[in-house]
């Protein structure tokens, strides 16, 4: 008898449980896992800001399901709303559809916690979706550009002035990427970068809580010294269209306040009927079962889950790394249900420490009780978003988040500068093309006649391979693939000092030569068309229950 796992969101926590939990049962066909989620893609929720601020484009962090999950054959895809959990007979109620579970993973997310200030729904700007990112980025460029060209003074001062409430890692992490945004925007529209001032508002007084106190003041004077106004023990109690009001404090006149101040469980999860503690995060037990629901086995992980280690006081923090540790222990336990043997096991809080960024140059980090400051804790913070692509085994994911942070963000905004972000005009290499495309043609035709030319005498065999990759250069088709192979033969079969330029030269051409009057324009496109279908599927924008 088949038996169904349904995880409701596709989050940190859902994506990496829905992995582990096909790993664990993909010679059992009679065991089906459905990831459920409104979306058919993966966020990287951590990186919105960097959509905001126009660091990346917003499909950068977009991961298409189909291509996370093309080779579990044992999960199926549902893009669905879900409305309605009834736990006595195990059924998943979505807007488009219902779906029976023996096991069921809550992990649906988050959303922002405005503490009941008025004004923030109607008149602030959040950081908590996609959507969010994209509302934001479009009225960061649009009320700077009305600023710029605004002759009242008032009117120009609110139009440029940024408030941002709250210091924890959205806030903090959203201040450094306005350090950098703000020198876009002045230079777009052709104002003093000065002009656009940026508040830090904070009610607590001290700001950035999750590092000790000596890293925080580390931050706090980087902000400060890139032109920051940072204001602590100010607890904003009402945000209007033109100002933002502060306790005990005169009002900051803006149109632009983006709240980042607090989380909660998805509004949707309260209708579940599990209990919920703070914030409306859904108490479970040490196996992460919701509590009074454990014979129906349903499991929360991620920012739904009020997760405590045994004996702790608090749960822990809201954080993709949480949701990450949350994960191993839900899809070994619901793994333990779907077997029968129930050797549950509990979880425990392995938090390696906090790295947050400011910008794509500076950040802070706190690893294994060891304090890490600048471009190494930058350095560090990619190579955490890679280890969690490694966990949920994505080649496709890593090679597209290396691209997006390194090799193709525009202004230069990558942690190696622009040492990879340079992008050149592949047109200057054509000339080069040609003549060493014909080189290599007529050297190839000398070799097959026994006669010795640029790589010294080869046989007849490579003098017409050498021919081929030639005339593959020459009209620019497969021509990285053509000038990778003269590298090969140039390093195992010439070892000539004399002929060494045909290295570099063979070098300088991988860069996509091929499109600029070849062939590879339209070859190269094809190719990745078929190889990603072949190889991922075709995305969609909805996946339906089959």
């Amino acid at each position: 008898m088949t038996k169904n796992i349904v995880v409701v969101g596709a989050g940190f926590a859902g994506v990496l449980t829905t992995k582990k939990l096909a790993k664990r049962f993909k010679s059992n066909s009679d065991v089906t896992i459905t990831l459920i989620d409104r979306h058919s893609y993966f966020t990287y929720l951590t990186q919105l800001h960097e959509v905001a601020t126009e660091r990346v484009q917003p499909d950068a962090i977009q991961y298409d399901l189909q291509h996370l999950f093309n080779h579990n054959k044992n999960v199926k895809l549902v893009t669905d709303s879900i409305t309605q959990v009834d736990k006595d007979n195990k059924v998943v109620t979505g807007e488009n559809g219902q779906y029976p579970f023996d096991s069921l993973v809550i992990s649906m997310g988050g959303e922002p916690n405005d503490f009941g200030t008025p004004g923030v729904k109607e008149n602030g700007y959040t950081l908590w979706s996609m959507e969010d990112a994209i509302r934001l980025r479009t009225h960061l460029d649009d009320i700077v550009r009305q600023g710029a060209s605004e002759t009242d003074p008032a009117k120009r001062q609110a139009a440029l002035t940024i408030v941002v409430c709250g210091s924890g890692f959205t806030g903090a992490e959203t201040i450094g990427e306005l350090i950098d945004y703000k020198k876009i925007l002045a230079k777009r529209y052709r104002i003093d970068v000065n002009e656009i001032k940026v508040i830090l508002v904070e009610a607590s007084p001290t700001i950035i809580k999750m590092l000790d106190r000596t890293n925080a003041a580390h931050a706090e004077k980087y902000i400060k010294a890139n032109g920051i106004e940072v204001r602590a023990s100010s607890a904003i109690t009402k945000v209007n269209a033109d100002s933002v009001e502060i306790k005990e404090q005169d009002p900051i006149s803006t149109n632009t306040l983006i709240w980042t101040a607090g989380v909660k469980t998805n509004h949707i999860v309260d209708e579940f009927g599990i209990e919920a503690g703070r914030g409306g995060r859904l108490v479970t037990n040490k196996y992460l079962q919701a509590t009074g629901f454990e014979d129906q086995s349903i499991y929360v992980a991620g920012d739904d889950a009020n997760a405590t280690e045994e004996g702790a006081e608090r749960a822990v923090p809201q954080t993709a790394q949480e949701a990450e540790f949350e994960s191993y222990v839900v899809a070994h336990n619901v793994s333990e249900d779907i077997n029968g043997s129930q050797s549950y096991e509990a979880f425990k809080d392995k938090n390696m420490g906090f790295m947050v960024s400011f910008g794509y140059r500076y950040g802070i980090a706190q690893v294994f009780g060891k304090r890490i400051r600048g471009w190494f804790a930058t350095a560090m913070k990619h190579g955490g978003n890679l280890l969690y692509f490694g966990r949920i085994r994505s080649g496709y994911a890593m090679w597209k988040y290396l691209m997006n942070e390194i090799f193709k963000t525009k202004n230069k905004r990558t942690v190696l500068g622009s040492n990879t972000a340079t992008n050149t005009n592949v047109l200057w290499t054509l000339p080069l093309r040609l003549f060493f495309g014909l080189g290599l043609f007529f050297d190839g035709m000398s070799n097959m006649g026994g006669t010795a030319g640029w790589m010294t005498t080869l046989s007849p065999t490579m003098g017409t391979i050498e021919l081929i990759l030639g005339i593959l250069i020459f009209f620019g088709l497969a021509t990285w693939c053509a000038n990778f192979l003269v590298i090969l033969g140039f390093l195992f079969l010439v070892h000539t000092w004399p002929a060494s330029w045909i290295l570099f030269v063979a070098f300088a051409l991988l860069n996509g030569s091929g499109r600029t009057f070849g062939l590879d324009i339209w070859f190269v496109p094809w190719l990745q068309r078929t190889w990603s279908k072949s190889r991922y599927g075709t995305p969609k924008s909805i996946y339906r229950q089959k």
